[in-house]
Parts: structure tokens; sequence; C-alpha cells
């Protein structure tokens, strides 16, 4: 699967299948404090990701 952080210019390529559940623990990054979008639809923490989804990961905590 490609991840893509919005808002970086951070892209990685990722083995499948997984759910976001365990993609989040992967990657190191917190789902509370981001929303997965596969596709162009929110993920559900259950929700299986395929090797050809593409899930783009937006921070949902902003500085201030």
């Amino acid at each position: 699967m490609t991840v893509v952080f919005v808002g970086t210019n951070k892209q990685v390529t990722i083995k499948g299948p997984k759910s976001a559940q365990q993609l989040a623990k992967e990657l190191g990054i917190s789902l509370e404090s981001h929303v997965f979008i596969k596709n162009g639809e929110i993920v559900a923490p259950d929700e299986i990701i395929q090797d050809e989804d593409t899930v783009e990961i937006i921070s949902a905590i902003s500085g201030g």
C-alpha cells in the first residue's frame, strides 16, 4: 500500500494487508491524533487495508 503523510512530502510503501490499527502501530503514530483516509474515505481502526490501496494520514492535532 502507499501511505501519504498529508502536509509533508513523505510517502512510504508498506506491505499489506493489515488493519489501520496495525498500520498505525507499525508507523509509530496514534489513531487518536491522526485520521486515516483510504481511497477517499475515512478508515475505521479495524478496517483492512490492502496492497493496492492508497492511505492518506492527516494529523488531527494542531499547534497553538
